[in-house]
């Protein structure tokens, strides 16, 4: 019998996860990562849905190394002038990475979260791939581009396969009615108040000292309250200028400087490019990276430059200094910081963070 360890977070996507695999004949235990200090409420309901459901469960402390890994490139990234996505970090060195590793060391074949993706073995390609959830309106495929094919082969996303999230909780209120009702988790899970402006003012970040709002002439239009409360391509909460009137619905967040402590303001054209660059960029096939590393004709796919952007259709490039996408159609506020990730159809064949952009039409 294959023992798959389950990753609780006590939400009941990962908790119908592991009821799931134990009513499909597995071995499930749980283990829940404690991250950070205000965590308490979660481990404990994790506890009780390891309880309910009649598995083990273990609490493993990354506290130190993810303060290390996430929290601090998080005020990094700010200070920088990017906008930083810290899912992804959790992910690549925590959720799917040191976590999987102790894992097999608690005698786990496979790893399992309530995540709604699809993890299948492509008999033509002989490769794992990734695509988008049935249900795509929660499908979280973008989170996972860097993934690599040995990973891959120790994964299962039951929740891929569901319908609606009504189902999901139907599923689980079999096991506990009032866990069923519980919301899903929105905002910065290490900052407890869920404002990323107080917090950034709490670690005393360079990126929250005030400065000018300034045009592309570099003319003062206001002030700021710190360059890092603001992401390209914002238009709301821009306060008030200094002739008086609202800059919000006037004026975009367009660049942001954060060796002069400006944030530039423009207007729509300004934030619209053809070609996005990835430094660095993860393809999930092995094959489809020999292809493309001897292409120069690039791939057809879809792009999204965040989890909450526009899909836009472009052409895939890469080289031997990352990746580029070329697209058809001028992409709105792509941000430092952020991943572009692509698909092929329903496949997400790679992706990577946001270095640079360009207008080149």
């Amino acid at each position: 019998m294959s023992i798959v360890a389950v990753g609780l977070s006590g939400g009941i996507d990962s908790g119908t996860t592991a009821l799931m695999l134990k009513e499909q004949g597995y071995e499930v235990f749980g283990v829940t990562m404690w991250l950070f200090d205000h965590q308490h409420h979660e481990i404990e309901a994790a506890k009780k849905v390891a309880a309910a459901i009649g598995i083990p469960h273990h609490v493993l402390d990354y506290r130190n190394a993810f303060k290390e890994k996430v929290i601090t490139p998080f005020i990094d990234a700010y200070e920088f002038g990017r906008t930083p996505n810290p899912c992804l970090y959790c992910n690549k060195h925590f959720k799917y990475g040191q976590l999987i590793s102790d894992c097999i060391q608690l005698g786990a074949d496979f790893f399992a979260t309530g995540h709604y993706v699809k993890c299948e073995f492509d008999t033509a390609s002989g490769e794992y791939i990734l695509k988008k959830a049935g249900y795509e309106k929660k499908d979280q495929s973008y989170n996972l581009y860097h993934l690599d094919q040995n990973i891959l082969s120790k994964l299962i996303f039951p929740l891929g396969f569901a319908n609606s999230k009504e189902e999901v909780r139907a599923h689980f209120s079999k096991l506990n009615v009032t866990l069923s009702q519980k919301k899903d988790s929105l905002g910065i899970c290490f900052i407890a108040h869920k404002n990323h402006r107080r917090f950034l003012k709490e670690v005393e970040s360079s990126s929250s000292i005030q400065g000018d709002f300034i045009n592309l002439q570099g003319e003062v239009l206001g002030t700021h309250s710190g360059f890092g409360h603001y992401t390209i391509g914002q238009k709301r909460r821009l306060g008030m200028g200094r002739d008086g009137q609202y800059l919000n619905g006037r004026y975009v967040v367009v660049a942001i400087h954060p060796e002069t402590n400006h944030v530039v303001l423009g207007n729509e054209d300004n934030l619209l490019y053809n070609e996005v660059f990835c430094s660095e960029f993860n393809l999930i096939s092995p094959s489809l990276k020999t292809q493309l590393s001897n292409d120069t004709q690039g791939i057809s796919i879809t792009a999204v430059l965040s989890q909450w952007s526009e899909k836009y259709q472009g052409k895939l490039f890469i080289s031997a200094s990352g990746a580029r996408v070329s697209f058809e159609t001028p992409v709105r506020a792509p941000s430092q910081g952020q991943a572009m990730v692509c698909y092929k159809e329903d496949v997400l064949i790679g992706g990577g963070i946001i270095s640079a952009f360009e207008n080149t039409k």
